[in-house]
């Protein structure tokens, strides 16, 4: 008798088991199901931000303004995921200007769980993505040349400020026998190493570009993005050493007609080894540019590179060496404070392009 009471006081004990075999069971199809419903819903939005962002810098590339590339942005989104919001405003650290920037949107949307209330979690649940896009010069069109304009000094057309698009501008650059920051001096030539681009001022330098990658970034352009941030700086970049006066003669007038991007160079926040200001016509003392303060790219239509007597009058500059002596004839077409974006990613509009980075 005492054994077959106690079988029937245990008769309930497998429906317990059940009952939380079945808890379990049904919170491993929550974790698994729902978890891949809000992974997949996120990469939706992942997508929808990335084509977001995209969409607001191009509209700020052409000049739509803020609320222009707003609206592009909600609308593509939208396209993307068909309830798609704002989380929070997209946000535009140097503007929505055309010359350059960039912009983080933030889109969300939600997903209703399948399991999840079984198990007492609450649905559906919200779903948050973001992204970030650049946008500037297209330095893959428009090749970069690695030689810099000192900002109102070199130039009869005073950059950036003091010119129209369309005006002749010409500039020269003279390796020749002063040895102060009132000209160029020997060791700096104009040449800016593009491989140290945005690295602290403070920072050693490392060897310089070889003569072979100096054609190749006037010719193709620079393989990387060489944004300002913010616009109109200065990013600091290593000037480049040793004479390639032939090497660029030949380079830059094989693209007559051709626009090209040069780095405009602030002398006022150029700096000598150590990071210290370096500053035209001995303002810091005697000193020797170690790195160039950039501030943003001309946009030159190369007329003709001129050497030697043609240069002195071209250029109107008596040079202590002739040979020495480079004058660049140019069309000024524009001035980009965002940089320029090379051939390391992003899609090229004429002279300006667009690129995800986050």
């Amino acid at each position: 008798m005492r054994v077959t009471s106690r079988l029937r006081g245990e008769s309930g004990a497998t429906a317990v088991i059940v009952a939380i075999m079945l808890l379990v069971l049904v919170g491993m199809l929550a974790l698994a199901v729902d978890g891949g419903l809000l992974w997949t819903k996120f990469r939706r939005l992942r997508s929808a931000n990335d084509a977001a962002a995209l969409a607001a810098a191009y509209s700020c590339a052409k000049g739509e303004g803020l609320a222009g590339a707003d609206a592009k942005a909600g609308e593509v989104a939208l396209a993307n995921v068909t309830d798609a919001s704002p989380t929070q405003p997209s946000e535009y650290p140097m503007g929505c200007e055309v010359n350059g920037g960039e912009v983080t949107t933030h889109f969300g949307g939600e997903q209703v769980l399948l399991f999840g209330p079984a198990v007492g979690v609450s649905s559906p649940k919200p779903v948050a993505a973001a992204a970030t896009a650049i946008w500037g010069g297209a330095g893959g069109a428009s090749n970069v040349v690695p030689l810099m304009l000192a900002m109102n000094r070199l130039s009869t057309c005073g950059i950036p400020f003091k010119v129209a698009p369309g005006d002749p501008c010409f500039f020269w650059w003279d390796n020749g026998t002063r040895n102060d920051q009132s000209e160029l001096t020997n060791a700096e030539w104009g040449l800016v190493d593009l491989n140290t681009w945005d690295t602290p001022p403070e920072d050693s330098c490392p060897g310089n570009a070889s003569q072979g990658e100096v054609s190749d970034w006037i010719y193709d352009g620079f393989p990387g993005t060489l944004m300002i941030v913010p616009a109109g700086g200065p990013v600091y970049v290593c000037r480049g050493a040793g004479f390639q006066g032939g090497a660029l003669n030949n380079d830059i007038t094989a693209q007559r007609g051709e626009l090209l991007f040069f780095p405009v160079n602030d002398p006022y926040q150029q700096v000598q080894a150590g990071g210290s200001l370096c500053g035209p016509d001995l303002l810091n003392g005697p000193c020797t540019v170690y790195r160039y303060a950039i501030v943003g790219f001309a946009v030159l239509e190369v007329v003709n590179v001129w050497t030697g007597q043609d240069a002195q009058t071209m250029c109107n500059h008596t040079a202590g060496n002739n040979g020495s002596l480079r004058c660049l004839e140019a069309v000024w077409r524009d001035f980009q404070p965002g940089g320029v974006m090379g051939l390391g990613g992003g899609q090229n509009f004429g002279l300006f392009a667009v690129a995800l980075t986050g």
